[in-house]
């Protein structure tokens, strides 16, 4: 199997977006060095399982609205505990808008694996360089690790936009059967084991299984993760979807958000997160 890994100036809509592709047989995934955002997954050609927004941006430190944004060191908006003196920081973290460096790239017959690193010193929790890691690795799968060696209070999620054809038949199981309401900010309590899509969905599932499906008419997505504590499913439904900026007001129609998270902050420790993408073939 002929592997690559190439420079490449733009994505999509983005045209200017530095980028670098991989290529492993006929399966290649694209990668935003703004933000070491994976931006496509095409196990085969022209089926992308990932969706990126026509309506995303990326200058003017806009986070790309699509593929699976980097959320560190905080989920969201910032707890306190990671933000003590509550100064003013974006929601989900400081490095989905700044550029990151190839620092290792290696191709052989079987697979194509990049690593992407960023060094920040101006968190508003700890002192000092922190360093993060995002490897990449395209073969008969796609799998993204995010990786800091440092121990500190420090969350995490790969934020990955799902592509789908029809939202009603859409199924994410076996989930937890409890799980955060963030839309009625409750917690549900014997909840079915797997999440339809027929109104705005916010949730967060905690301890779930190491393995999740993507169901859908047309095909199966396994997703396999390590080093969560939680699952995240979002879909913003139709008001939402009219709300946000870099949405059509149809959009929701065509992507749900599947989350691999880990949110605690309970204690410092280093962090070691991962998302494995398999199409069913």
């Amino acid at each position: 199997m002929n592997s690559s890994i190439t420079a490449q100036t733009g994505f999509a809509h983005l045209t200017d977006l530095p980028c670098i592709k991989l290529q492993c047989g006929n399966a290649t995934a694209v990668i935003s060095l703004y933000g070491a955002q994976v931006l496509s997954y095409r196990p085969a050609p022209d089926v992308d399982k990932l969706w990126l927004s026509p309506l995303a941006q990326w200058h003017n430190q806009t986070p790309i609205r699509g593929g699976v944004p980097v959320c560190w060191p905080w989920f969201g908006p910032a707890d306190s505990r990671v933000n003590p003196k509550q100064n003013k920081v974006p929601n989900h973290g400081v490095v989905r808008t700044r550029m990151w460096q190839l620092v290792n790239q290696h191709t052989d017959d079987s697979q194509a694996n990049a690593t992407l690193e960023i060094t920040v010193d101006d968190l508003p929790h700890h002192a000092g360089d922190v360093t993060l890691q995002l490897q990449v690795i395209l073969d008969s799968s796609l799998t993204i690790n995010l990786c800091c060696n440092t121990s500190l209070l420090q969350q995490a999620a790969l934020h990955s936009y799902f592509a789908i054809t029809e939202l009603a038949q859409t199924r994410v199981q076996p989930l937890p059967r409890q799980y955060s309401d963030k839309v009625t900010a409750t917690t549900v309590s014997d909840a079915p084991e797997q999440a339809i899509f027929n109104a705005e969905v916010d949730r967060v599932y905690p301890s779930p299984a190491a393995s999740l499906q993507l169901l859908m008419p047309d095909s199966v997505v396994t997703l396999n993760q390590h080093g969560q504590d939680a699952t995240v499913v979002w879909n913003p439904w139709v008001e939402r979807s009219q709300q946000i900026t870099d949405l059509h007001d149809d959009s929701y129609l065509e992507f749900i958000c599947v989350e691999t998270a880990r949110l605690q902050l309970d204690e410092a420790a280093p962090l070691n997160l991962t998302q494995q993408i398999k199409a069913a073939s």
